[in-house]
């Protein structure tokens, strides 16, 4: 347990200059939309924070998805560290695959770290943040990987009545529009509902109870640009042929809603508060898929069972039967609301049901002969490794012949419209991930040079091609997120180093607060924006927490286990999202 009153002298003197910090996620924010609007005069807010304070260009981390982005800016540490790879946590078992949620993270947090000198925080829709960790001083609301009705949701019921009251409806954690089946305006309509549904909410909150540092990610910034980035870019494949011009006009118009929102945020901070605006990954159109379970198969690395039932699904694979063309069918049958479930319990309507029992998956996969499969939503590969996964194959005195086949026939892959190299590199797990925590990495990450062709893996053999057309959503995620401050401690006009990356915020963010930060952090304070005579003094930097810190077992979370009626819903919820 946190003890609150546990303050040392030099931390009792900072407090006295340190200010406040508003961290506003907006998720998946790119320069690529923001940059053309901002010039064209449609984002005063943002163009005056950008003007009057820093602004730069910051870096996710791999791979760029939610759960381990967030995760690095709550922790200042790689996934080697903190232990989160992906939305799902397989320990190296393909057939298992548990939801990561704040239980399964090996680190102090942010907020966490600033409650020991005393600082209060408020923290809403954080990826990962749920369940919340018992933490002096924590005001929580819960993000979108929290089961239904979760009777832990928020730490005030009061205050979340309250907050409902004034929203005039039932909070909304997240939202799964979707565009498929030209649902385009209602996407947009339900995506700039939830923008504004959540704007209102941080408004409320900000002055609903003090607080030292104040964090929420802006979920509606991701989603519309996974549904809609084909309405922004007329010439993605899927809007080719079509007038999306009223689409592009409200798309424009949910960014001016946000820049609004941050105009009345900003204008209702104290006065020694410090604003950052940041995203935990940038975005860009998708158009294709790469399948390398496809392609593993085609190799033979991936063995299937040797069955007539096996053989008979194979059969029907090899001829388009994939979830892929019942996908299809449904966006034309206009039944695309939400996204194909894969997940046995969770089908709602017979197409689904179909699709399950129809399906090649990894229920098929004779893992006593598979030396390698992927699993992830960026490429990632592993060995089937003896005494590693339940019934791994390969020896250990063949990983490293393997690990070199594998790169050079994917260094072979064929870019389809250029006919150069598909793949940009493969990283091995050290070369990404350090530290306690990383025997749970990928044994290989391939990264490809163009991302309009988007990786998958945990959709197991979604399509019977390795490189097929993208269906469901119409951009995905980048390395390239943004960043933007304002206030006393900032310098104006200043720009972030080519270097910095999400990992910096929390070290930053503690170094605002007046907080020592821990010693075992990968990120740095982003100090060529910051102004040294504005900062507080800091103690000597203090070690690493140990395990009983926090509440609970190493990771800091809950002694509860997950119930897995939970577990499946947010899978559902998930799949439904295109995470799965």
């Amino acid at each position: 347990m946190i003890e609150a009153g546990r303050i040392g002298r030099g931390a009792r003197e900072a407090m006295a200059t340190a200010t406040k910090v508003f961290v506003l996620g907006l998720d998946g924010a790119t320069w690529d939309i923001l940059g053309p609007l901002a010039e064209a005069g449609e984002l005063p807010n943002l163009s005056r924070v950008r003007a009057r304070g820093a602004s730069g260009t910051l870096r996710s981390i791999f791979p760029p998805l939610s759960p381990v982005a967030w995760t690095g800016v709550m922790t200042g540490k790689n996934p080697g560290k903190h232990g989160i790879f992906e939305f799902l946590e397989f320990g190296h078992d393909p057939l298992g695959g548990r939801v990561n949620t704040s239980r399964s993270i090996d680190s102090a947090l942010l907020w966490e770290v600033a409650a020991r000198y005393g600082r209060k925080t408020t923290a809403g829709a954080v990826p990962m943040s749920y369940p919340p960790r018992k933490t002096p001083g924590l005001n929580f609301l819960g993000d979108f990987l929290a089961p239904p009705n979760a009777r832990d949701f928020t730490s005030d019921p009061e205050l979340f009545a309250e907050l409902e009251r004034h929203l005039g409806e039932p909070y909304r954690p997240w939202d799964v529009s979707v565009h498929d089946g030209g649902r385009e305006p209602e996407a947009l309509a339900g995506l700039t509902s939830f923008l504004d549904h959540h704007l209102r909410a941080v408004r409320f909150l900000m002055d609903a109870r003090p607080w030292d540092l104040f964090v929420y990610d802006l979920m509606a910034t991701d989603r519309i640009q996974h549904e809609l980035w084909h309405a922004w870019e007329p010439s993605h494949r899927v809007a080719r042929g079509r007038d999306l011009s009223k689409v592009r006009d409200g798309f424009v118009a949910f960014w001016k809603r946000l820049d609004e929102g941050i105009g009345e945020i900003e204008a209702a901070l104290p006065a020694d508060a410090t604003l950052v605006l940041m995203s935990d990954h940038g975005f860009g159109p998708v158009e294709h898929f790469v399948n390398f379970n496809v392609w593993l198969l085609d190799r033979g690395y991936i063995t299937l069972i040797d069955t007539p039932y096996v053989r008979q699904k194979h059969w029907f694979f090899r001829r388009g039967v994939t979830l892929e063309w019942i996908y299809r069918i449904m966006a034309r049958l206009g039944q695309a609301k939400h996204r194909v479930s894969r997940f046995g319990g969770s089908q709602d309507n017979r197409l689904d049901q179909m699709a399950e029992s129809l399906f090649l998956s990894r229920r098929h996969i004779d893992w006593s002969k598979t030396r390698a499969y992927a699993q992830g939503n960026f490429g990632q590969i592993f060995v089937n490794k003896q005494g590693r996964q339940p019934n791994g194959c390969v020896r250990p005195e063949d990983v490293r012949p393997l690990l070199d086949d594998l790169k050079a026939e994917l260094a072979g892959l064929t870019h389809p419209e250029t006919g150069g190299p598909l793949v940009d590199r493969v990283y091995e797990a050290e070369e990404l991930y350090q530290g306690p925590n990383a025997h749970l990495a990928p044994d290989l990450t391939v990264v490809l040079g163009d991302w309009r062709y988007r990786t998958i893996g945990l959709h197991d053999f979604t399509t019977h091609k390795v490189i097929s057309p993208a269906f469901g959503p119409t951009g995905d995620h980048r390395m390239e997120g943004v960043f933007l401050a304002s206030g006393p401690t900032i310098r104006p006009g200043s720009s972030l180093g080519p270097d910095a990356t999400l990992l910096d915020i929390a070290p930053t963010v503690l170094r605002l607060l007046g907080v020592p930060a821990p010693d075992d952090l990968d990120g740095r304070p982003l100090l060529e924006v910051l102004d040294p005579s504005s900062l507080p003094d800091l103690d000597e930097p203090i070690a690493p927490p140990d395990p009983g810190d926090a509440d609970g077992p190493p990771g800091g979370g809950s002694d509860d286990a997950p119930d897995p009626e939970d577990d499946e819903a947010v899978k559902q919820r998930l799949a439904e999202l295109g995470y799965l």
